[in-house]
Protein backbone atom coordinates (compact mmCIF):
# COMPACT_ATOMS: atom_id res chain seq x y z
CA UNK A 1 0.00 0.00 0.00
CA UNK A 2 1.16 3.54 -0.74
CA UNK A 3 0.82 6.60 1.41
CA UNK A 4 -2.88 7.45 1.98
CA UNK A 5 -4.25 10.62 0.38
CA UNK A 6 -5.80 11.50 3.74
CA UNK A 7 -2.34 11.94 5.30
CA UNK A 8 -1.26 14.28 2.50
CA UNK A 9 -4.40 16.43 2.79
CA UNK A 10 -4.26 16.40 6.60
CA UNK A 11 -0.63 17.53 6.50
CA UNK A 12 -1.37 20.28 4.01
CA UNK A 13 -4.28 21.54 6.10
CA UNK A 14 -2.23 22.02 9.26
CA UNK A 15 0.86 23.17 7.40
CA UNK A 16 -1.05 26.03 5.78
CA UNK A 17 -2.96 27.01 8.93
CA UNK A 18 -1.01 29.68 10.83
CA UNK A 19 -2.97 28.91 14.00
CA UNK A 20 -1.10 25.60 14.19
CA UNK A 21 2.14 25.80 12.21
CA UNK A 22 4.47 28.58 11.10
CA UNK A 23 7.56 28.41 8.88
CA UNK A 24 8.68 24.76 8.55
CA UNK A 25 7.51 23.42 11.91
CA UNK A 26 5.17 20.55 12.68
CA UNK A 27 5.02 16.89 11.76
CA UNK A 28 2.52 14.22 10.71
CA UNK A 29 2.47 10.45 10.38
CA UNK A 30 0.28 7.45 9.56
CA UNK A 31 0.65 3.77 10.57
CA UNK A 32 -0.67 0.60 8.99
CA UNK A 33 0.66 -2.86 9.73
CA UNK A 34 4.44 -2.74 9.89
CA UNK A 35 4.63 0.55 7.97
CA UNK A 36 4.86 4.08 9.29
CA UNK A 37 4.84 7.06 6.93
CA UNK A 38 6.23 10.29 8.39
CA UNK A 39 7.21 13.69 7.06
CA UNK A 40 10.86 13.85 6.08
CA UNK A 41 13.22 16.17 7.96
CA UNK A 42 13.32 19.71 6.59
CA UNK A 43 10.19 19.35 4.44
CA UNK A 44 7.45 21.87 5.30
CA UNK A 45 3.91 20.55 5.78
CA UNK A 46 2.42 23.29 3.61
CA UNK A 47 2.20 22.05 0.03
CA UNK A 48 3.63 18.62 0.86
CA UNK A 49 3.06 15.74 -1.56
CA UNK A 50 3.86 12.03 -1.52
CA UNK A 51 7.56 12.68 -2.11
CA UNK A 52 7.80 14.57 1.19
CA UNK A 53 7.25 11.45 3.31
CA UNK A 54 9.46 8.55 4.33
CA UNK A 55 8.18 5.01 4.96
CA UNK A 56 9.79 2.97 7.76
CA UNK A 57 9.44 -0.44 9.38
CA UNK A 58 7.72 -0.23 12.75
CA UNK A 59 9.46 -3.40 13.92
CA UNK A 60 12.87 -1.91 13.22
CA UNK A 61 11.85 1.37 14.84
CA UNK A 62 10.80 -0.53 17.97
CA UNK A 63 14.34 -1.89 18.28
CA UNK A 64 15.63 1.65 18.86
CA UNK A 65 13.82 1.69 22.20
CA UNK A 66 15.77 -1.28 23.57
CA UNK A 67 19.09 -0.55 21.86
CA UNK A 68 22.07 0.70 23.84
CA UNK A 69 23.70 3.89 22.60
CA UNK A 70 26.70 5.97 23.56
CA UNK A 71 26.32 8.28 26.55
CA UNK A 72 28.09 10.95 24.53
CA UNK A 73 25.16 12.89 22.96
CA UNK A 74 27.02 13.55 19.70
CA UNK A 75 28.10 9.92 19.21
CA UNK A 76 24.63 8.74 20.24
CA UNK A 77 23.10 10.99 17.63
CA UNK A 78 25.14 9.40 14.86
CA UNK A 79 24.22 5.90 16.07
CA UNK A 80 20.51 6.71 16.18
CA UNK A 81 20.61 8.41 12.79
CA UNK A 82 22.08 5.21 11.30
CA UNK A 83 19.38 3.06 12.91
CA UNK A 84 16.65 5.38 11.63
CA UNK A 85 18.06 5.26 8.11
CA UNK A 86 18.33 1.45 8.33
CA UNK A 87 14.64 1.28 9.29
CA UNK A 88 13.56 2.92 6.03
CA UNK A 89 11.56 0.99 3.45
CA UNK A 90 11.99 1.64 -0.24
CA UNK A 91 14.68 3.72 -1.91
CA UNK A 92 13.91 7.23 -0.65
CA UNK A 93 17.04 9.27 -0.02
CA UNK A 94 15.22 11.55 2.41
CA UNK A 95 15.99 11.55 6.11
CA UNK A 96 13.21 10.58 8.55
CA UNK A 97 12.13 13.13 11.11
CA UNK A 98 13.98 13.01 14.43
CA UNK A 99 10.55 12.49 16.02
CA UNK A 100 9.89 9.24 14.15
CA UNK A 101 10.37 6.97 17.18
CA UNK A 102 8.03 9.14 19.25
CA UNK A 103 5.30 8.83 16.59
CA UNK A 104 5.79 5.07 16.55
CA UNK A 105 4.99 4.90 20.27
CA UNK A 106 1.41 6.07 19.85
CA UNK A 107 -1.28 3.44 19.25
CA UNK A 108 -3.35 5.46 16.79
CA UNK A 109 -3.08 5.46 12.98
CA UNK A 110 -2.85 9.24 12.60
CA UNK A 111 -0.53 11.51 14.59
CA UNK A 112 -0.21 15.27 14.11
CA UNK A 113 2.40 17.32 15.97
CA UNK A 114 1.89 21.10 15.76
CA UNK A 115 3.10 24.26 17.48
CA UNK A 116 -0.10 26.29 17.97
CA UNK A 117 0.48 29.83 19.18
CA UNK A 118 -2.39 29.70 21.66
CA UNK A 119 -1.35 26.35 23.13
CA UNK A 120 2.29 27.43 23.33
CA UNK A 121 1.22 30.56 25.20
CA UNK A 122 0.17 28.12 27.92
CA UNK A 123 3.04 25.65 27.48
CA UNK A 124 5.65 28.45 27.56
CA UNK A 125 4.26 29.98 30.74
CA UNK A 126 5.22 29.69 34.40
CA UNK A 127 1.97 27.90 35.31
CA UNK A 128 1.88 25.52 32.32
CA UNK A 129 1.68 22.22 34.19
CA UNK A 130 -0.68 23.39 36.92
CA UNK A 131 -3.13 25.01 34.49
CA UNK A 132 -3.06 22.05 32.09
CA UNK A 133 -4.23 19.88 34.98
CA UNK A 134 -6.91 22.39 35.97
CA UNK A 135 -8.24 22.76 32.42
CA UNK A 136 -8.05 19.19 31.16
CA UNK A 137 -7.71 16.90 34.17
CA UNK A 138 -6.07 13.57 33.33
CA UNK A 139 -7.04 13.45 29.66
CA UNK A 140 -3.80 15.13 28.55
CA UNK A 141 -0.32 13.73 29.11
CA UNK A 142 1.95 16.64 30.07
CA UNK A 143 5.67 16.10 29.37
CA UNK A 144 8.13 18.58 30.85
CA UNK A 145 10.70 20.07 28.49
CA UNK A 146 13.21 17.52 27.24
CA UNK A 147 15.81 17.94 24.51
CA UNK A 148 14.19 16.99 21.19
CA UNK A 149 15.04 13.76 19.43
CA UNK A 150 16.06 10.63 21.33
CA UNK A 151 15.85 12.18 24.81
CA UNK A 152 12.30 13.40 24.19
CA UNK A 153 11.35 10.01 22.77
CA UNK A 154 12.63 8.14 25.86
CA UNK A 155 11.04 10.58 28.31
CA UNK A 156 7.69 10.40 26.51
CA UNK A 157 7.94 6.60 26.35
CA UNK A 158 8.48 6.45 30.12
CA UNK A 159 5.57 8.76 30.92
CA UNK A 160 3.30 7.11 28.36
CA UNK A 161 3.87 3.70 29.97
CA UNK A 162 2.97 5.18 33.37
CA UNK A 163 -0.16 6.78 31.89
CA UNK A 164 -1.23 3.47 30.33
CA UNK A 165 -0.70 1.65 33.63
CA UNK A 166 -2.76 4.21 35.53
CA UNK A 167 -5.61 4.86 33.06
CA UNK A 168 -5.51 1.71 30.88
CA UNK A 169 -5.70 3.77 27.71
CA UNK A 170 -3.59 6.02 25.51
CA UNK A 171 -3.96 9.80 25.71
CA UNK A 172 -5.23 11.38 22.52
CA UNK A 173 -3.41 14.59 23.41
CA UNK A 174 0.16 15.11 24.61
CA UNK A 175 1.45 18.52 25.68
CA UNK A 176 5.21 19.06 25.33
CA UNK A 177 6.34 21.95 27.49
CA UNK A 178 8.06 24.77 25.53
CA UNK A 179 7.49 22.82 22.34
CA UNK A 180 3.95 22.04 21.16
CA UNK A 181 1.17 19.47 21.17
CA UNK A 182 0.65 16.01 19.69
CA UNK A 183 -2.83 14.87 18.68
CA UNK A 184 -3.54 11.22 17.84
CA UNK A 185 -6.64 9.75 16.24
CA UNK A 186 -8.21 6.93 14.28
CA UNK A 187 -9.00 9.26 11.38
CA UNK A 188 -8.47 12.90 10.33
CA UNK A 189 -11.83 13.89 11.81
CA UNK A 190 -10.56 12.87 15.26
CA UNK A 191 -7.51 15.09 14.78
CA UNK A 192 -9.58 18.11 13.72
CA UNK A 193 -12.05 17.70 16.59
CA UNK A 194 -9.40 17.43 19.31
CA UNK A 195 -7.22 20.22 17.87
CA UNK A 196 -10.09 22.71 17.69
CA UNK A 197 -11.38 21.73 21.13
CA UNK A 198 -7.99 22.26 22.77
CA UNK A 199 -7.39 25.63 21.09
CA UNK A 200 -10.81 26.95 22.09
CA UNK A 201 -10.36 25.81 25.69
CA UNK A 202 -7.01 27.62 26.00
CA UNK A 203 -8.20 30.74 24.17
CA UNK A 204 -11.07 31.08 26.64
CA UNK A 205 -8.49 31.61 29.42
CA UNK A 206 -6.81 34.68 27.88
CA UNK A 207 -7.26 37.83 29.94
CA UNK A 208 -6.24 40.32 27.24
CA UNK A 209 -6.86 40.62 23.51
CA UNK A 210 -3.79 40.20 21.32
CA UNK A 211 -2.70 43.52 19.74
CA UNK A 212 -3.15 43.81 15.97
CA UNK A 213 -0.50 42.33 13.69
CA UNK A 214 -1.69 44.27 10.63
CA UNK A 215 1.28 46.04 9.06
CA UNK A 216 1.65 49.73 9.80
CA UNK A 217 2.99 52.18 7.25
CA UNK A 218 5.88 52.26 7.21
CA UNK A 219 8.43 51.49 9.90
CA UNK A 220 9.23 55.21 9.94
CA UNK A 221 12.89 54.92 9.06
CA UNK A 222 14.38 57.82 7.18
CA UNK A 223 14.49 56.84 3.48
CA UNK A 224 18.19 57.64 3.24
CA UNK A 225 18.92 55.63 6.40
CA UNK A 226 16.99 52.63 5.09
CA UNK A 227 18.86 52.83 1.80
CA UNK A 228 22.18 52.88 3.65
CA UNK A 229 21.11 49.89 5.76
CA UNK A 230 19.96 47.96 2.70
CA UNK A 231 23.30 48.55 1.00
CA UNK A 232 25.21 47.54 4.14
CA UNK A 233 23.25 44.34 4.74
CA UNK A 234 23.45 43.28 1.11
CA UNK A 235 27.20 43.84 1.13
CA UNK A 236 27.19 41.07 3.76
CA UNK A 237 24.90 38.94 1.57
CA UNK A 238 21.99 39.43 3.98
CA UNK A 239 18.42 40.17 2.92
CA UNK A 240 16.62 42.67 5.23
CA UNK A 241 12.88 42.64 5.91
CA UNK A 242 11.16 45.49 7.80
CA UNK A 243 7.96 45.20 9.82
CA UNK A 244 5.93 47.20 12.31
CA UNK A 245 2.48 46.70 13.82
CA UNK A 246 0.69 47.22 17.14
CA UNK A 247 2.11 44.02 18.63
CA UNK A 248 5.68 44.89 17.61
CA UNK A 249 5.29 48.45 18.91
CA UNK A 250 4.30 47.12 22.32
CA UNK A 251 7.68 45.40 22.63
CA UNK A 252 10.12 47.65 20.75
CA UNK A 253 8.93 51.03 22.00
CA UNK A 254 10.29 50.32 25.48
CA UNK A 255 13.51 48.37 26.02
CA UNK A 256 12.22 46.74 29.21
CA UNK A 257 9.30 45.25 27.26
CA UNK A 258 11.67 43.86 24.66
CA UNK A 259 13.64 42.10 27.39
CA UNK A 260 10.60 39.88 27.89
CA UNK A 261 11.55 38.15 24.64
CA UNK A 262 15.32 38.01 24.95
CA UNK A 263 15.16 34.23 25.42
CA UNK A 264 13.76 31.65 23.01
CA UNK A 265 10.65 29.74 24.07
CA UNK A 266 10.93 26.71 21.77
CA UNK A 267 13.43 24.78 19.63
CA UNK A 268 12.06 26.40 16.46
CA UNK A 269 12.78 29.85 17.91
CA UNK A 270 16.46 28.92 18.06
CA UNK A 271 16.44 27.31 14.60
CA UNK A 272 14.94 30.32 12.83
CA UNK A 273 15.96 33.31 14.98
CA UNK A 274 19.00 32.12 16.96
CA UNK A 275 19.08 32.88 20.69
CA UNK A 276 20.19 36.51 20.97
CA UNK A 277 18.58 39.58 19.42
CA UNK A 278 19.83 43.12 18.88
CA UNK A 279 17.99 46.10 20.38
CA UNK A 280 19.23 49.38 18.95
CA UNK A 281 18.37 53.03 18.84
CA UNK A 282 17.18 54.00 15.37
CA UNK A 283 19.53 56.98 15.22
CA UNK A 284 21.68 57.56 12.16
CA UNK A 285 25.15 56.15 12.68
CA UNK A 286 24.05 53.96 15.60
CA UNK A 287 22.57 50.79 14.06
CA UNK A 288 25.57 49.55 12.09
CA UNK A 289 28.08 49.93 14.98
CA UNK A 290 25.61 48.11 17.27
CA UNK A 291 25.25 45.41 14.63
CA UNK A 292 29.01 44.92 14.37
CA UNK A 293 29.43 44.91 18.17
CA UNK A 294 26.79 42.19 18.36
CA UNK A 295 28.79 40.08 15.87
CA UNK A 296 31.95 40.49 17.94
CA UNK A 297 30.15 39.52 21.15
CA UNK A 298 28.16 36.50 19.93
CA UNK A 299 30.08 35.31 16.88
CA UNK A 300 27.18 35.64 14.45
CA UNK A 301 25.07 38.39 12.89
CA UNK A 302 21.66 38.89 14.52
CA UNK A 303 18.67 37.42 12.73
CA UNK A 304 16.45 39.98 14.48
CA UNK A 305 17.03 43.69 15.11
CA UNK A 306 14.57 45.67 17.22
CA UNK A 307 14.72 49.39 16.45
CA UNK A 308 13.53 51.53 19.32
CA UNK A 309 10.07 52.95 18.47
CA UNK A 310 10.50 51.98 14.80
CA UNK A 311 9.84 48.25 14.42
CA UNK A 312 11.74 45.09 13.55
CA UNK A 313 14.28 44.06 10.94
CA UNK A 314 14.76 40.37 10.19
CA UNK A 315 17.78 39.15 8.26
CA UNK A 316 18.55 36.04 6.27
CA UNK A 317 20.62 34.85 3.33
CA UNK A 318 17.53 35.30 1.14
CA UNK A 319 14.00 36.68 1.30
CA UNK A 320 12.49 33.33 2.31
CA UNK A 321 14.82 32.97 5.31
CA UNK A 322 14.24 36.57 6.41
CA UNK A 323 10.47 36.09 6.15
CA UNK A 324 10.61 32.89 8.22
CA UNK A 325 12.67 34.62 10.92
CA UNK A 326 10.18 37.51 11.03
CA UNK A 327 7.21 35.15 11.22
CA UNK A 328 8.72 33.06 14.01
CA UNK A 329 9.83 36.09 16.02
CA UNK A 330 6.39 37.67 15.82
CA UNK A 331 5.01 34.36 17.09
CA UNK A 332 7.41 34.69 20.03
CA UNK A 333 5.96 38.14 20.75
CA UNK A 334 2.44 36.70 20.69
CA UNK A 335 3.43 33.92 23.09
CA UNK A 336 5.15 36.39 25.40
CA UNK A 337 2.07 38.63 25.48
CA UNK A 338 -0.49 35.84 25.89
CA UNK A 339 1.56 33.99 28.52
CA UNK A 340 0.78 36.93 30.78
CA UNK A 341 -2.57 35.24 31.34
CA UNK A 342 -0.73 32.28 32.87
CA UNK A 343 1.64 34.03 35.29
CA UNK A 344 4.15 35.12 32.65
CA UNK A 345 6.68 33.64 30.18
CA UNK A 346 8.92 30.64 30.81
CA UNK A 347 12.01 30.49 28.57
CA UNK A 348 14.46 27.78 27.55
CA UNK A 349 17.64 27.60 29.63
CA UNK A 350 21.14 28.29 28.30
CA UNK A 351 21.89 24.56 28.35
CA UNK A 352 18.75 23.71 26.39
CA UNK A 353 19.50 26.43 23.84
CA UNK A 354 23.07 25.21 23.42
CA UNK A 355 21.88 21.67 22.71
CA UNK A 356 19.62 22.85 19.88
CA UNK A 357 22.19 25.26 18.47
CA UNK A 358 24.83 22.53 18.19
CA UNK A 359 22.51 19.63 17.32
CA UNK A 360 23.42 18.05 13.99
CA UNK A 361 19.80 17.16 13.25
CA UNK A 362 18.71 20.79 13.45
CA UNK A 363 21.70 21.95 11.42
CA UNK A 364 20.62 19.42 8.79
CA UNK A 365 17.04 20.73 8.91
CA UNK A 366 18.32 24.30 8.49
CA UNK A 367 20.31 23.28 5.41
CA UNK A 368 17.30 21.56 3.81
CA UNK A 369 14.96 24.48 4.52
CA UNK A 370 17.31 27.17 3.22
Amino acid sequence: MGIPDELISLSGYYGSNKDYVIAGGGNTSYKEGDSLWIKASGIPLAGIDESGFVCLSRLKLAEISSSHYSKDPFLREQEIKKDLMDAKKGDSNKRPSVETSLHNLLNFPYVVHTHPTYVNALLCSVDAKKLTKQLFGNEILFVDYTNPGYELFKQTEKELMEYRTTYRTDPRVIFLRNHGMIISGINPEDIHFESERILKAVEAQFKWKLPSTDDLQPHDLDITMQGDLDDYFRSLELFPLYRNNDLIKLFVNVKENFKKTVRPFTPDNVVYCKSEYLYSSAEAGKIIPDFESFKLKYGYFPRIIALEKKGLISLGPDEKSAASAMEVFQDMLKISFLSGSFNGPYFLTDEQIHFIDTWEAENYRRSIMS
